[in-house]
């Protein structure tokens, strides 16, 4: 992993760990729900876009695949399910 910038807290890179850890392997890993999460549980000054980076960069370490929703409901739109 990359050396972290002075500004990021210890308190929220563990947060995001330990979320990404328990997150289920074969579900996305939804960014946009994640960093809203990790808002409420730390408090940083750090804007929502860096936490993004910072969870897409350990999600991707993690081999974790992505969901890249967009903030509000009914702002994403549903692929359709092959059967």
């Amino acid at each position: 992993m990359r050396e972290l910038p002075k500004n990021i807290d210890a308190d929220l890179v563990i947060e995001i760990s330990q979320l990404l850890d328990d997150h289920p392997h074969l579900v996305p890993v939804p960014i946009h729900q994640l960093t809203v999460l990790v808002r409420q549980r730390v408090k940083t000054g750090l804007p929502d876009r860096s936490i993004e980076e910072l969870i897409v960069e350990m999600a991707t370490t993690r081999q974790l695949a992505l969901a890249f929703d967009l903030p509000g409901e009914g702002n994403v739109v549903r692929l359709p399910v092959r059967r």
